[in-house]
């Protein structure tokens, strides 16, 4: 009993020096919900001891899927030192038993609904993904616009952010040859992922339609999707249009 209650202790992550000023704390390799929020919850310890000084040579926290890259201020501290610490932090049972009960629940102001135009006119691989999961292109739009999306990381370009998971039977490849120009606004699909383009740039994930705005997403945040007509797209985004030539 003994023996099994100190495997179940063991630290849920390792710490790696990732270059001069960075260390990476990674967790188990897989995408999960679960993994993620540990993840986040160790971002918030760190955090929390960053803003009250206790390690002031912490700079910034990226979480990813199942890693944290911490920067350091090596003006404080050389890498070694503060893997050293975080390994220490890492391995406490208290911080084990924390992260061992993270879950990726959300506060009520990260919940995000965002609306979404799956017009031909901006999902060029909708009847695609139609036809290769034989259903009808409502089905997928109804099965796309049925989860709750969490913000597992934010990478690739500025307030990109990942989302999932997509539902299985919409699971599809990247593209094979990306294109080169994604319009902004684009909502898109990638294996369990599905991501809105937050700039026009290149792009290999398969196009299902086009929001007509979005909030700036954090890690952990939870997305709703809400599927809206052509007409109602067009007169929200003359609406938006409008408002920024009078600013």
């Amino acid at each position: 009993m003994t023996a099994r209650l100190s495997d179940s202790l063991q630290p849920l992550a390792q710490v790696e020096i990732a270059a001069a000023d960075a260390l990476l704390v990674r967790f188990a390799n897989r995408i999960d919900r679960k993994i993620n929020a540990q993840v986040l919850a160790l971002r918030d310890v760190l955090q929390q001891r960053q803003q009250s000084g206790q390690w002031p040579w912490l700079l910034e926290l990226a979480p990813a899927y199942h890693s944290l890259l911490v920067q350091l201020d090596i003006r404080h501290i050389l890498p070694d030192a503060a893997q050293h610490q975080l390994q220490q932090l890492l391995a406490q049972p208290a911080l084990v038993l924390q992260l061992q009960a993270a879950t990726p629940a959300s506060k009520p102001d990260t919940i995000h609904q965002i609306d979404v135009c799956y017009h031909p006119e901006f999902a060029a691989d909708l009847q695609a993904i139609a036809s290769a999961a034989n259903l009808s292109v409502a089905e997928v739009i109804a099965l796309h616009t049925q989860p709750t999306y969490h913000v597992y990381a934010l990478g690739f370009a500025p307030q990109f952010a990942y989302l999932g998971d997509v539902p299985e039977p919409l699971r599809m490849p990247r593209l094979a040859t990306p294109r080169q120009q994604v319009p902004a606004g684009s909502v898109a699909i990638a294996n369990q992922q599905t991501a809105i383009y937050p700039r026009t740039s290149p792009g290999g994930w398969q196009l299902i339609g086009r929001a007509v705005s979005w909030p700036q997403l954090q890690a952990g945040d939870q997305v709703r999707f809400r599927s809206i007509s052509l007409s109602h797209y067009q007169q929200a985004a003359a609406a938006i249009h409008s408002a920024s030539a009078r600013e």
